[in-house]
């Protein structure tokens, strides 16, 4: 992880917020006086979903999350949990496959059911497992899912998903730390937007990666 500048995190980035952030030319802008763009060590990303039923991808392992909540008592939780599930893998997408914790607020821990490692197993993969494992049970009373994951390098990604009212959706905040740029944020803004229905985003705080010594 790149070290942190002493300079404070201010409120919003610039650029980044509306209903179409960093997108087209819409973006970090470049630094005063230098030619390439700005790196950051730390960005939380904020998101309003769309209240609209979410879709799942064709992939036999969603079919499987799918017939899990057919099979068991899951009625509120199961907008948490699949909400969570396709945010897993967008971020999969992007590289952040190991699970290093995650808990259910109110509701605590979610055991691990193996090592996060494990191949190239995704984490939707290990949610999956831990479900059918009876760790669903605090699901439905539950109003956030936390998860913490390690990504590309020394970078991490700590995500909350939020049940919230049932006319505005879901609320995702997703810190990402370590070294990244521009493209890193529109190349995760795009993975999820293409599986959620992201209403708006907006980059609400970031800080600058401190330069490199020459």
């Amino acid at each position: 992880m790149a070290p942190r500048s002493n300079s404070p995190i201010p409120s919003a980035a610039p650029g980044l917020t509306g209903a179409n952030p960093i997108l087209g030319n819409v973006g970090l802008s470049k630094s005063r006086g230098s030619k390439t763009l700005s790196t950051y060590s730390h960005v939380r990303i904020e998101v309003d979903l769309r209240h609209e039923r979410l879709t799942s991808p064709k992939l036999e392992i969603f079919r499987r999350l799918e017939s899990f909540f057919r099979e068991q008592e899951v009625v509120e939780g199961m907008g948490l949990l699949r909400t969570t599930a396709l945010t897993l893998h967008a971020l999969s997408h992007e590289g952040f496959r190991t699970v290093d914790h995650w808990e259910v607020v109110p509701g605590g821990w979610l055991a691990l059911p193996e090592k996060p490692h494990r191949g190239n197993q995704e984490p939707i993969g290990h949610l999956l497992h831990a479900l059918e494992n009876d760790q669903w049970q605090p699901i439905d009373e539950s109003r956030a899912f936390a998860v913490r994951l390690s990504g590309p390098g020394a970078t991490r990604a700590d995500l909350v998903v939020r049940h919230v009212h049932r006319e505005r959706g879901h609320s995702l905040t997703l810190d990402i730390h370590g070294t990244l740029g521009r493209a890193d944020l529109v190349h995760l803004m795009d993975a999820l937007r293409g599986r959620l229905p992201v209403l708006r985003a907006q980059v609400a705080e970031y800080q600058r990666a401190a330069p490199s010594k020459r």
